[in-house]
């Protein structure tokens, strides 16, 4: 998958798991500035990029991951090189 691929998938997910409308910018998105963003979505959230990328991220990694950036920089990090540049 090419970066520009992983990085709308990925913000495809994190709008899922949201619940955020369609094409709705995720790029600031923070677990402190999106209402939806409770610990029962972060779950979804976690759970949804695990499958989607193949990756299996640590509970303290978890609670690390708040923002759109820090989830985006993780993916990047841990999918095989393919990483997510947006």
């Amino acid at each position: 998958m090419k970066s520009f691929d992983v990085a709308d998938k990925l913000q495809e997910i994190v709008r899922a798991a949201l619940e955020l409308p369609a094409g709705a910018d995720v790029t600031n998105a923070r677990q402190a500035n999106v209402a939806s963003w409770d610990s029962l979505a972060h779950v979804s959230l976690m759970l949804a990029i695990e499958g989607e990328f193949g990756i299996t991220i640590g509970m303290r990694d978890q609670l690390e991951l708040t923002s759109y950036d820090a989830i985006r920089r993780y993916v990047a990090e841990h999918n095989g090189g393919n990483g997510a540049s947006a």
